[in-house]
């Protein structure tokens, strides 16, 4: 008797102890979530038109205007975008559209739309302190007789511009197919592929697309709005896929430390 009292006694402490202790245990802070990704992402004239706007509509969506920042500049191919390069003024269409700007130059009733100055990759960066970029360039290196190595020269450059500041991460959206260049768009994007650093993913947009003069286009290279949207949503399944991994990744970092 008097022994199973003192056994009733010992754990009676014992639990009031626990109830003791996490009636004044500190609560655990949950760490906050990562801050959304700020975007950039530059293009040509394949981005002026209905591919480009889809991507840039979807980026807005998932992480708010004010941290997509959009720029697309027919004509132009990454030297275009370089500090150390002439200024490239467009005759064929732009598009700009930030958390504070919204521009749109394009053939009106078949008018060419006004000269405009490409702006510099290293400003964007500055600017927009992006912690991805996006690009879709290298369909107008398709008509030029550049070499390997000056390609590749270009690609260097650009791609430690693009990687300045606070980026983490740059996404290449590779040429979708074109009738006109099918001889020449495998050794442009081997060439890309060979400069982009690793961790970078190149989305290979002739998965995607299949050029069919007067189906998809008119001239071999430019996607009509109905087949530039399409090829767009493949495109944005690719880059929700790199995007959700890279946030996975940094909530892990949060929860880590």
């Amino acid at each position: 008797m008097i022994r199973a009292v003192l056994i009733s006694l010992c754990l009676l402490v014992v639990i009031g102890s626990f109830v003791l202790a996490s009636k004044f245990q500190k609560p655990q802070k949950s760490s906050p979530p990562p801050l959304p990704p700020k975007v950039l992402m530059i293009g040509d004239s394949l981005s002026v038109g209905g591919f480009g706007e889809a991507v840039r509509e979807h980026l807005e969506h998932e992480f708010g205007r004010q941290n997509v920042a959009f720029f697309a500049s027919c004509g132009s191919s990454p030297e275009s975008w370089l500090q150390d390069q002439p200024v490239f003024h467009t005759r064929c269409g732009y598009r700009e559209k930030t958390p504070t700007t919204d521009v749109y130059r394009d053939y009106e009733n078949g008018r060419r739309p006004p000269a405009v100055a490409t702006p510099k990759i290293e400003t964007l960066i500055e600017r927009y302190k992006p912690t991805i970029v996006i690009v879709q360039l290298g369909t107008n290196w398709m008509d030029q007789t550049l070499s390997d190595d000056h390609i590749r020269a270009v690609l260097a450059r650009f791609v430690s511009a693009a990687h300045g500041g606070s980026t983490r991460k740059m996404i290449w959206i590779g040429p979708p197919d074109s009738s006109r260049f099918s001889k020449v768009q495998n050794r442009i994007y081997q060439l890309i592929q060979q400069s982009v650093l690793r961790g970078d993913p190149m989305i290979d947009s002739r998965r995607f697309t299949r050029y069919l003069v007067g189906k998809t286009g008119g001239d071999g290279i430019h996607y009509n709005r109905e087949s530039g949207e399409a090829w767009a949503r493949h495109v944005i399944a690719s880059i929700d896929q790199v995007l959700a991994a890279d946030i996975a990744a940094r909530r892990k970092l949060v929860s880590n430390r």
